[in-house]
């Protein structure tokens, strides 16, 4: 049996589908006539559309009545046991007339794939304005043209997912082009401000004495690891943005290398200095000089499965829903 990968959940909650309407569409291109025999008043439901039918068939690989060569399903319907489980019902065969003219599950799979990733880069817009308002206190409002610049292409890239299909490529590559300048100037202030971090010492004697010397000494250690962590955020959701923008475009090879770039310059940084905070915090085993790189790679991953399309869809309605779906279908 074919394995799936990626499974878009759609039950009466999903805000992003108008459920009533989809689950009338996606009923008039199967035969539910001897599955709508044992559908029951006031039992759950969970109807999986798999959505690999197109290609196959194209490739005359699989018949309407005919998987065996594949492993490919068709649209099953399975009843919802109260423990969890769920028991097979019966088969949704697809109409021939339907297959013939294209793939209709696949149409919906790509339409919400389109819309989480449209809702990924409206939430890292939102996050990136957060960070930005807090880097902006850090520098008292004197900020240079690097944050207009990440922030122009930002807003370029939001303009254009209302955009019809060639111009909005083409803004979100010009957004993009002010995004990769932006976060690589974001990157060399990340990088000075590193650098010009002077060490803790380590004496607890030194420490006694400067913080005795200087008050607040300490106290100002944290404050430029803060200032730090803070351009290391905003560089990180610019990384993010510029990604999940090829991703949107369906160049998700370059995604994996703005990710792949953003990592191979976090290991090419000294933070031995900043370490020195250890003697300030004992507990610093998850902060950001030990795992720069690290943090980059997991992002990379949750934007390596943002990417992958949906290959099922799987739709839990009453009994009471799909009979009336159904029959008036």
């Amino acid at each position: 049996m074919e394995k799936y990968n990626k499974e878009i959940h759609i039950t009466k909650d999903t805000e992003e589908i108008d459920f009533h309407k989809t689950i009338s569409e996606m009923m008039q291109y199967v035969n539910a006539s001897n599955a709508i025999k044992n559908v029951q008043r006031g039992i759950e439901y969970v109807v999986q559309i798999p959505v690999k039918y197109k290609d196959a068939l194209e490739k005359g690989e699989v018949f309407l009545n005919q998987n065996s060569k594949t492993g490919v399903l068709w649209p099953t319907l399975y009843k919802k046991l109260e423990n969890g489980k769920r028991e097979f019902v019966d088969n949704l065969p697809i109409k021939e007339e339907q297959m013939i003219h294209g793939d209709p599950f696949e149409s919906l799979a790509n339409s919400y794939h389109n819309i989480c990733l449209q809702q990924q880069i409206s939430d890292l817009a939102e996050k990136m304005e957060q960070t930005y308002r807090i880097v902006e206190s850090i520098e008292h409002g004197q900020l240079d043209d690097r944050i207009g610049t990440l922030l122009a292409g930002r807003d370029q890239i939001l303009r254009a997912l209302s955009f019809e299909s060639d111009e909005r490529m083409t803004e979100i590559s010009n957004g993009r082009s002010n995004l990769l300048v932006g976060q690589n100037q974001i990157l060399q202030t990340f990088k000075r401000k590193v650098s010009d971090f002077s060490p803790v010492p380590d004496s607890s004697w030194k420490r006694f004495w400067l913080e005795f010397l200087h008050s607040g000494y300490l106290r100002g250690k944290d404050k430029a690891f803060d200032d730090i962590q803070e351009y290391y955020a905003l560089y990180l959701q610019a990384t993010q943005m510029v990604a999940v923008s090829y991703v949107i475009c369906g160049h998700n090879p370059e995604a994996e290398k703005v990710f792949a770039s953003a990592e191979d310059e976090m290991k090419s940084i000294d933070f031995e200095d900043l370490k020195t905070l250890r003697y300030i915090h004992e507990d610093d085993s998850e902060l950001l000089y030990y795992h720069a790189d690290e943090y980059i790679a997991i992002e990379r991953e949750v934007c390596a499965e943002a990417a992958k399309k949906y290959d099922m869809i799987s739709i839990e309605i009453r009994g009471d829903e799909l009979l009336e779906v159904l029959k008036n279908d």
